[in-house]
């Protein structure tokens, strides 16, 4: 099939049309599809392990599904638990320290000021005022901002309603996907033109193989990153450091800002502070974070979807233009998409010679 047959007049009509409908109920469609995205995502994910159940164990593929998500459920609630109990202690205390850390903040700034000044006594006084009011006014600032934060933060945990009522559909979703995925994908597959249904079969497997080891690699990228931060801020002694891992870890896996946002200010502010060991020792950390990423993320990426590492950073940023924040996963699952399109045999380039 050449784009020419693809692409005719009635088949992009349509497609427009539904594009401009799923535009404007966007939100609406997003929010009652989500669920199920979900739901088919871990499915993908679990597959393999449900499909060990019944080929070795010879279980029935149900019960194989229901002891698979009743070992992963336990596990992954066990830690959500530890670290959503951990983390609102450390924000809850960390409100609570936001003023000392200003004022100590504050102290560095004026510190830092009366040496400027002794360094420089023709500076008019004027000029010296407005400098420290506007420090201190950013101060303020940042000090309102991130207390703003954290209490949005700590009040997103008042629509746990919501988040269970969500997870239970996921979950549910989850069940029925696995267990009938056979029915799910033949009853797809139906609604594919005869001709076709090889090339979307084979495209479908694709999509699934390389979507799930896209998956699996940022997970593990993210675990590694968790524990290398969160090892070096309990050696080094860091208050708060289960929070500052897990923040590490997010960080990490948003292309070009990665955890430097973090390090870099935290470095410069503990130079400043006369805490050299602190920036000394936070510098080894970020460089060592930033190293073993650098290492082994082309392996794993490259080992779990097959894309180069240079056009999936291209997906990625693609996708954070054209998407903003939701890019991170909207450009990585199209350029997955076209792969498997192509590999297919799906859209093939017209013959000029």
């Amino acid at each position: 099939m050449t784009l020419r047959d693809l692409f005719t007049p009635k088949r992009v009509f349509f497609s427009l049309i539904v594009i401009l409908l799923l535009l404007f109920f966007s939100r609406q469609v997003v929010t009652t599809l989500v669920p199920f995205i979900i739901g088919i995502i871990l499915a993908a994910l679990l597959d393999p392990i449900i499909s060990y159940l019944v080929k070795r164990l010879r279980l029935p593929r149900g019960l194989s599904v229901g002891l698979t998500l009743l070992a992963v459920g336990s596990a992954t609630l066990a830690m959500l638990f530890f670290s959503i109990s951990r983390m609102v202690s450390e924000l809850i205390e960390l409100t609570n320290l936001l003023p000392t850390y200003a004022r100590a903040i504050t102290e560095l700034t004026d510190d830092l000021l009366d040496h400027f000044n002794q360094l420089n006594e023709h500076i008019p006084t004027v000029i010296s005022l407005n400098i420290q009011r506007s420090v201190e006014g950013f101060l303020g600032s940042l000090e309102t901002g991130t207390r703003d934060l954290i209490n949005r933060v700590l009040s997103t945990f008042a629509s746990l309603p919501t988040f269970f009522l969500v997870s239970l559909i996921s979950l549910v979703s989850t069940y029925f996907a696995a267990r009938d995925k056979d029915l799910l994908v033949d009853a797809m597959l139906r609604l594919v033109p005869p001709r076709w249904r090889d090339q979307v079969s084979h495209a479908r497997e694709r999509v699934a193989v390389d979507l799930v080891g896209y998956l699996k690699g940022r997970i593990l990228l993210l675990i590694i990153a968790v524990l290398l931060s969160g090892t070096g801020f309990f050696i080094i002694g860091t208050r708060y450091w289960v929070l500052l891992a897990l923040v590490v870890g997010i960080l990490d896996t948003i292309p070009i800002i990665g955890p430097g946002i973090l390090f870099t200010p935290w470095i410069a502010i503990s130079a400043l502070g006369g805490d050299l060991d602190m920036a000394v020792y936070l510098t080894i950390l970020y460089f060592i974070i930033f190293a073993v990423h650098q290492l082994i993320e082309p392996k794993i990426m490259g080992d779990s979807v097959g894309i180069h590492p240079l056009m999936m950073l291209l997906a990625l940023y693609g996708g954070i233009v054209f998407f903003g924040a939701w890019g991170i996963i909207a450009g990585p699952f199209i350029a997955i998409l076209i792969k498997a399109i192509m590999a297919a045999g799906l859209i093939t380039w017209p013959d000029r010679s």
